[in-house]
């Protein structure tokens, strides 16, 4: 009789707004990232691996419930996800599993656990709905996302953004050891995510990471941007969101700010390296499936768009990477196209989740487990992302099916793009009469399970309600949903 396969414990490492692109072992031509190439090479990549909203809250909301935004009400970064919508973390707890978190996650809200047993840090931003957008304002500009902080990037010797990753680090090492600790005489499997805020702008990091880049040649965006008024309108929204209106920045701060992002991103692989080698010396690596991805990616000056907001592939394409050589095959790449929504669903067939099929079809992901066991012939290769943010006045989503790209954009045209033929999608085929019963189809796809108009009206009213909620907390005594704990 074959014993039972021990429930494997699982570390997801996470950064925020990391593209998909800066890794060493994945082809970039100047980022340093030692540790993350070794998870490359022990592990499996998703080479075609998608958030399902380009921005903190929401993406961060649908991955850990396994639902697109439009599903659960998570607009944007005031959004609350509702305390009654099972996560994956729950999930795992009926499975038996410690569930903890060191770092950020953007949960808005009294409830700042969802699922987690444990929550070792605060998060770095307010919990409040102070980050509500105002669609019934227009387009309009955003001073605290806005490009003027990017006038000065380089070194600094220490700001709130590194002591935050500092203490998450130090916490989720205290974690581990305690983890080890207990290893005797509770056999109990864990889950643990040290979610990092780095590489996030503004981008400033120490002295070390810096000089890292000194003599390297850094490559600038392979695609300029167009003038504002040649751009679709909803980045035209974007750009005006972020400043780019009025404000653009020289050859020289572009290069000096990707010199300072490749710095931050090293910095976030060492924080990775150092997780891994603690799990490694304490012998509790073997059996732990490693998980290194990001909320979003970061545009960097490509198109002559900075940060986040946007469809294309270098702000909504994420890492993700996998790595447990004792369950899947190492150094394996896999194409297929997949998103964030369907790491909840993973997660659950992987901990051996009581009637997880059960919950699982009551989500948009699907599990990934297939198709890192090699057994995986029908997977669905789509993905849905959506994006009701600040920045644009019309709901828009993008749907990534095969090699082409289609973004819907309320009441506007449409863009698409194949990214096999084009991956810098320089060229917008929506216009050409050869694609028009692909741009029906596509249309037709999302129209169907989408209804736009009321959503948007959702959007909205859930906009209004929240900014007035938010101001009449600010009269007579305050109070705080930030997450508070005992050390």
């Amino acid at each position: 009789m074959t014993q039972k396969r021990q429930q494997p414990n699982i570390v997801m490492i996470m950064a925020d707004q990391m593209a998909f692109d800066v890794v060493g072992a994945l082809g970039h031509p100047a980022v340093k990232t030692p540790n993350i190439d070794r998870l490359v090479h022990d592990g499996v990549t998703f080479e075609n691996a998608y958030c399902n909203s380009p921005i903190c809250a929401p993406s961060r909301a649908s991955f850990v419930t396994g639902n697109l935004i439009s599903n659960i009400g998570v607009y944007d970064n005031g959004s609350e996800l509702s305390a009654g919508t099972p996560t994956f973390l729950h999930h795992l707890r009926r499975a038996g599993y410690e569930t903890v978190l060191s770092g950020k996650m953007h949960f808005v809200g009294p409830d700042q656990l969802h699922g987690f047993e444990h929550r070792l840090t605060k998060d770095i931003h307010t919990a409040a709905f102070d980050l509500t957008p105002d669609w019934t304002k227009g387009v309009y500009q955003n001073h605290g996302t806005g490009v003027k902080r990017l006038k000065n990037p380089g070194a600094v010797e220490l700001n709130n953004n590194l002591d935050y990753d500092e203490k998450v680090l130090h916490r989720t090492l205290e974690q581990i050891r305690a983890f080890k600790r207990r290893e005797q005489k509770d056999n109990r499997p864990f889950f643990l995510c040290a979610s990092f805020f780095h590489p996030h702008d503004p981008f400033h990091i120490t002295e070390e990471y810096w000089n890292l880049y000194k003599n390297t040649d850094i490559p600038m965006p392979k695609v300029t941007g167009e003038k504002i008024d040649d751009m679709h309108p909803f980045n035209q929204w974007i750009q005006t969101h972020h400043e780019l209106d009025t404000c653009g920045l020289s050859k020289e701060e572009i290069r000096k700010n990707r010199r300072a992002y490749y710095g931050m991103v090293t910095y976030f692989d060492r924080k990775a390296g150092q997780i891994v080698d603690e799990l490694d010396r304490l012998d509790l690596l073997e059996n732990t499936i490693i998980v290194v991805t990001s909320d979003h990616g970061e545009m960097l000056g490509e198109h002559g768009m900075w940060f986040k907001r946007t469809f294309y592939d270098p702000a909504v394409k994420v890492p993700l990477i996998i790595s447990s050589p004792e369950r899947f095959h190492s150094g394996k790449r896999i194409k297929e196209v997949v998103s964030l929504v369907d790491l909840a669903a993973t997660f659950m067939t992987l901990a051996e989740v009581p009637s997880c099929e059960e919950w699982i079809d009551k989500m948009d992901g699907d599990s990934l487990e297939a198709l890192l066991a090699d057994k995986d012939d029908d997977w669905k290769d789509e993905v849905i992302s959506e994006y009701y943010g600040e920045g644009p006045i019309q709901p828009m989503v993008m749907l990534r099916s095969g090699n082409y790209k289609y973004i819907y954009v309320h009441e506007e045209r449409p863009l698409l793009f194949n990214l096999e033929e084009d991956p810098l999608e320089r060229n917008n085929l929506a216009e050409l009469s050869e694609y028009q019963s692909i741009l029906q189809q596509f249309k037709k796809r999302i129209v169907s399970e989408f209804d736009m108009e009321q959503i948007k009206k959702d959007i909205i009213n859930s906009q209004q309600e929240r900014i007035m909620v938010a101001e009449s907390l600010k009269i007579g005594k305050k109070s705080s949903w930030d997450h508070t704990f005992n050390y």
